[in-house]
């Protein structure tokens, strides 16, 4: 409104000033200083509320910025509507936002055959290779739970209480619908094996994946108690979505579980997951475990999200066992891993490959020809000097917010001529710049700010020097015509200077807090890797092509995303059961090939 009114003041003035006409010469003198300072008024009003509108706008991204992701559950539907909203945005952020078509669409596949298939990397020396009849023991216990968890999450709860043995009675909660933050589990007393079993179910709903998409890292410690007194505290951040069920699920379950384990103190409590709902039941189990009467709880993960930092992921060995099958990515899925996964695609010749397809394929070479000609005819559709248009529509883009300060810069530069030798060094720099850059991407994944910081302030000094003695050069020219002293060349490399530190502030914080951490799979991680066998036909897989054996992995090899043709088909509950069954067979008929040694 402020600016809107100085603006018709000033226009009004400007108008009357000539419907006046110059009739009235004597009296122009005075009117004329009195109109000049009105219209200087007006527009310092109308720069003032430009500035203000400004700051008011800056200082609502940076409050927006700096509000803090929820740890606990909404209790209201609007408080959940508002931060389902967030999340959008955030996921948005992540994957479309980050990633360009052709990064999606092609980037991703040439990289994956450039890759193979590197299940072997889970062989190294690191990894322990497990077998035997405890192995197998062990396997079909598991194999009873996977298939318990899918009966919960796929079929009607009444034949998962008839599958698991259990009845009515036995149901101690029960949460079938899920919201946002707030998944569906359930509660049930195992006779057989005499443990209360807490089933979490996955990411099914669209209320569920919301809850998945919730990535950003929240706090999250873990206090390590025994005898009633603590031994130890963890500190180290979580899965904001994850963490935050898992505090939903501890508010609704701990009195049940607390009332049922007095009552039968000789049952444990072992919580259950796939997918998110591992991740979920990981972090849960770590909550549980700072009661007392619930310090027993242990927890068997299905192909766990990454969900918690190093130290936390690998305080809970003792009580937490993931099992991840053959190149299951979402245990090494998390924003750093994906980081840099985007890294190695961008520097990778997927571009170049694509062009050659086109130009190889009748069809593609056709519609490439016809799109470049109707383009070089329409000057104002793109660019007639694009050969393969369809490629350089689908490489990838710079964000509008990282090339809206380059652009102020260089206006700042055009307005200033004593400045265009350093906007030709600073291009020279920026040609250079992204192949180190990428280097470092490669090898490092935290970006380091106060080196960002250090880098501005030394072009700024350069600028300030080398404007300068332009600003020398030029008053030696022209002494004679014209006198400008220096301090107005130094002015302008000054205010040039104070610009780009502005616009510096103005750019998002990647703080200590704010940047993204690599996050890992919970406890202790057994992996059933299946690798092409030496003879095809073999009597041990039953004609199968691939030997699948188990391995205990080291933690470090789910930092890094490793792309396969099945990397998500085997993410699925049916998938795990077949190669635990698959497992089992050949564990067992291992057992039988050893008896018959020992025998002979």
């Amino acid at each position: 409104m402020a600016t809107a009114a100085s603006t018709a003041v000033l226009v009004y003035l400007v108008l009357s000033g000539r419907l006046c006409g110059d009739g009235a010469d004597g009296a122009v003198g005075g009117r004329g200083v009195m109109e000049d300072e009105m219209i200087s008024s007006a527009v310092s009003a109308a720069a003032a509320a430009r500035y203000r509108k400004k700051e008011d706008a800056r200082s609502r991204r940076r409050a927006r910025r700096g509000r803090r992701w929820p740890e606990r559950a909404p209790q209201r539907w609007g408080e959940a509507v508002v931060e389902a909203a967030r999340t959008v945005r955030f996921a948005y952020g992540e994957t479309l936002g980050k990633w360009s078509l052709g990064e999606l669409a092609f980037g991703i596949n040439y990289y994956m055959r450039q890759q193979g298939n590197l299940q072997h990397e889970y062989t190294g020396s690191d990894s322990v290779p497990l077998g035997g009849p405890g192995a197998r023991e062990d396997l079909v216990s598991l194999l009873r739970y996977m298939k318990l968890c899918m009966y919960f999450s796929k079929k009607p709860y009444k034949v998962f209480l008839e599958f698991g043995g259990c009845d009515q009675s036995d149901v101690l909660i029960k949460k079938s619908k899920a919201r946002f933050l707030k998944p569906a589990f359930t509660v049930v007393r195992d006779r057989s094996s005499k443990c209360f079993l807490l089933f979490i179910r996955g990411a099914i709903s669209v209320k569920e994946r919301l809850t998945a998409a919730t990535g950003a890292d929240i706090p999250f410690h873990h206090v390590v108690a025994k005898g009633g007194h603590v031994s130890n505290l963890v500190l180290g951040y979580a899965h904001c979505g994850m963490a935050t069920s898992a505090r939903w699920i501890a508010d609704q379950a701990t009195p049940c579980l607390s009332k049922a384990a007095a009552q039968f103190p000789d049952y444990g409590i072992m919580i259950i997951g796939h997918s998110m709902g591992a991740s979920i039941a990981a972090l849960l189990t770590c909550i549980l475990r700072e009661n007392d009467r619930l310090s027993s709880s242990t927890c068997i993960a299905f192909g766990p999200a990454a969900c918690m930092t190093w130290d936390l992921a690998e305080s809970c060995k003792d009580f937490i066992t993931t099992i991840v099958n053959r190149n299951d990515v979402v245990p090494s899925l998390g924003r750093v891993s994906t980081a840099k996964l985007r890294t190695e695609v961008m520097a990778s010749s997927w571009v170049h490959e694509l062009r050659e397809q086109i130009q190889q394929t009748r069809f593609l070479g056709l519609v490439n020809r016809s799109v470049s000609f109707m383009r070089a005819h329409v000057p104002f559709v793109s660019d007639p000097r694009s050969r393969i248009v369809d490629v350089d529509m689908l490489q990838p883009y710079t964000s509008e917010a990282e090339i809206k300060p380059s652009e102020d810069i260089h206006c700042d530069v055009k307005k200033r001529p004593s400045l265009v030798c350093w906007s030709c060094g600073s291009a020279q720099k920026q040609a250079i710049d992204p192949e180190k850059h990428t280097q470092d991407m490669t090898n490092e994944t935290d970006v380091d700010d106060r080196t960002e910081k250090s880098d501005t302030e030394e072009a700024a000094q350069k600028l300030a020097s080398v404007s300068l003695g332009a600003s020398d050069d030029e008053d030696t020219n022209r002494e004679d015509n014209k006198s400008s002293p220096i301090g107005t060349d130094e002015g302008q490399a000054m205010e040039f200077q104070e610009s780009l530190t502005s616009k510096q502030q103005e750019l998002p914080s990647s703080g200590p807090s704010e940047d993204p951490l690599q996050l890992y799979p919970p406890g202790r991680i057994l992996h059933m890797v299946a690798l092409p066998a030496a003879e095809p036909n073999t009597s041990q897989q039953g004609g199968q092509e691939e030997v699948v054996t188990l391995y205990e992995t080291p933690r470090h090899l789910y930092s890094k995303i490793r792309l396969g043709k099945s990397m998500v088909g085997v993410h699925y509950m049916p998938k795990y059961i077949k190669t635990m069954e698959l497992l089992i067979e050949k564990l067992a008929g291992e057992d039988i090939d050893g008896d018959q040694l020992e025998l002979l």
